[in-house]
This record gives C-alpha cells, sequence and structure tokens, in this order.
C-alpha cells in the first residue's frame, strides 16, 4: 500500500478562543479529489490554509508527499521557515478572489513563481506557462492584464499560475464563488479536466453538483470537526448522521 499524499494527524487550530480545527485526521490518496463541505465557519478554509501553511496549527502534524510536519506549542521544537517553504512548494492553491498581480499581463502571472520562486531558466518557464494557459482555453488572453479579463477567466489564469508550479496536490477554497454563474461553469469544467488527469485535489465548495460529480470521496465539517465522510453517492443519498442530513435538505433545497 503506497503512502497517502495528504496525512492530518490530531489537527488543532485556534482563533483566540474560537476553537476552529478540533483534532482533524485526514489521509488523501495520490490522484484522489476529495471534496470538502459544510457551513460557514466550520473550518474547511482554515484546514485548507493549513495543508498550505498559510495558517499555523497549535498542535498536528502534517504530511504531503512523504515529507512531514509537526506542530506543537513547545517552542523548542520550533518549524524552520524553509521546511514550510519546502512543503508549500508541493501545494498549489486557488482562492475565492483571484489574487493576480494586477502590473502583470495572465502570462507574466503565470510565470511568476517559477520564475522568481523556483528560479527556472526563462525558456522553461516560458514554454510550460504557455502550455497551461492553452489548457485553461486563455491562449488568446496571454497578453491581457487582470482588469482586461472576466472573473472566470482570472480564476482560469489563476488556476494555471498554480499549476506552473508543478504541485504535487490542488487546494481550491470557494473557487467559484465570487464568480457570477453564468461562468461558474467554465472554471469547473477546468477542475474536472484536473481531477481526470489524475491530479490529488481538496475541493471546498458549495457546489454539491460539482462534488457528487467529481469528488471520490465527500467529507461533512461542522463545528471544527469532520462530522462524516463517505463516497458521494452514500453521502449524499443516504447520510448517516443527523446534521449531514440537516444541512443537505437545507442546503439541496436551495439549488433545485
Amino acid at each position: 500500500m503506497s503512502e497517502p499524499m495528504i496525512k492530518i494527524s490530531n489537527l488543532h487550530k485556534s482563533f483566540g478562543d474560537n476553537l476552529v480545527l478540533d483534532g482533524i485526521s485526514l489521509s488523501v490518496d495520490k490522484g484522489e479529489v476529495v471534496g470538502i463541505i459544510g457551513p460557514s465557519g466550520s473550518g474547511k478554509s482554515t484546514l485548507l490554509r493549513c495543508i498550505n501553511f498559510l495558517e499555523k496549527p497549535e498542535q498536528g502534524t502534517i504530511s504531503i508527499d512523504g515529507q512531514s510536519i509537526t506542530h506543537d506549542n513547545n517552542q523548542a521544537n520550533k518549524v524552520s521557515q524553509n521546511d514550510i517553504a519546502a512543503m508549500r512548494i508541493k501545494v498549489g492553491m486557488v482562492f475565492q478572489l483571484f489574487n493576480l498581480f494586477p502590473h502583470m499581463t495572465a502570462l507574466q502571472n503565470v510565470c511568476a513563481g517559477p520564475k522568481y520562486v523556483l528560479k527556472e531558466k526563462e525558456s522553461v518557464y516560458l514554454d510550460r506557462a504557455k502550455k497551461l494557459l492553452s489548457q485553461v482555453g486563455l491562449s488568446v488572453k496571454e497578453s491581457s492584464y487582470p482588469e482586461q479579463l472576466s472573473g472566470g477567466q482570472q480564476q482560469r489564469v489563476a488556476i494555471a499560475r498554480a499549476l506552473a508550479m508543478n504541485p504535487k496536490v490542488m487546494l481550491f477554497d470557494e473557487a467559484t464563488s465570487a464568480l457570477d454563474p453564468e461562468i461558474v461553469g467554465e472554471v469547473l469544467a477546468v477542475m474536472r479536466d484536473l481531477a481526470t488527469a489524475g491530479m490529488t485535489m481538496l475541493v471546498v465548495t458549495h457546489e454539491m453538483g460539482f462534488v457528487r460529480q467529481v469528488a471520490d470521496r465527500v467529507i461533512f465539517m461542522d463545528h471544527a470537526k469532520i462530522v462524516e465522510e463517505g463516497p458521494p453517492e452514500q453521502l449524499f443519498d443516504h447520510p448517516r448522521e443527523k446534521r449531514t442530513r440537516e444541512f443537505l435538505a437545507a442546503v439541496l433545497s436551495h439549488t433545485e
């Protein structure tokens, strides 16, 4: 049995007195697509931000592709920034807001990470950036600045920019929630193609149809804990937990 691509053990995170992650443990296999659903404030986004080291947990171990970092409150065991940087390169993240550099073209945005962080040769990163923009359907927009692009196009550039770092894992944090409903589909299509190509993905989303169709496994979080997890058909059609049933009844009634 091969090592999971992501393994999280006993993760705790608080903001002041607010406990946001309460002993989360989770494994994700290579090539697996995991959908994470739940009400606002349940800890979904914080979980992704901890996996990408944008937030520092008080306790727990995060392993990515066989490399681990353990957090605890003992200052003697302080995690080095070099270790965090090495782990973060393995993880691509796409946010609700696109966060593109406004003074850079689409192509320059995609090139920025490999150029400045990985220090790659221009011939290498430029060729890959062009291929990635083609992959997300934006070859004709290479020279466009973010303000000249629609929200959906900006988000597709953001996905290409994350992929340009050759990540082992892609995290999507509500990647379509800031978009007009008409253009949500174009971003979901790119995410669907990535899943088909075998990318390991964790997807926090309110797009229940997408989760049902694309995810290999669905996790339902509430009040800082994983309440229930299972294959989409089990979790959506035969949820075991009362809280899961309540959430799905409320959410699905608004989408019908």
